[in-house]
């Protein structure tokens, strides 16, 4: 009867905590996959600036940089470089953007607020 008794209460105590675990886990805040407007605006602007570049050259590409320390597109290192400048909700961005079939790419970014990475395609 004392080990049935130990078994149940250790038991019950192994749930309890269980439970309360869950319920601590499920009302935090915790982060979601919302982003602040500015880090969003910021992703477009990249991938509007990119869209941009791939309509009005010719030739096919395989790289666009985006950079904040020129003031227009120009081309460098074989590949033209376009001036991007995020805001401070943009902790950090790939700079170099791979282009697939022509006109196939994504921008990844870091938020500053969640410390999360983010990728927006062309579309």
């Amino acid at each position: 009867m004392k080990n049935t008794l130990t078994r149940f209460g250790l038991v019950t105590t192994l749930a309890a905590v269980g439970l309360l675990g869950l319920t601590g886990c499920g009302s935090s805040d915790g982060g979601s996959a919302d982003e602040s407007d500015a880090f969003v605006s910021d992703l477009q602007e990249g991938v509007d600036i990119i869209s941009e570049q791939i309509e009005q050259v010719d030739a096919p590409m395989d790289q666009i940089m985006l950079a904040s320390d020129v003031d227009q597109a120009t081309q460098k290192y074989g590949m033209w470089v376009m001036p991007y400048y995020p805001s401070d909700a943009v902790a950090e961005y790939i700079s170099t953007i791979q282009i697939e079939n022509g006109s196939d790419f994504h921008i990844t970014a870091t938020s500053a607020e969640t410390g999360a990475e983010w990728n927006m395609d062309q579309d």
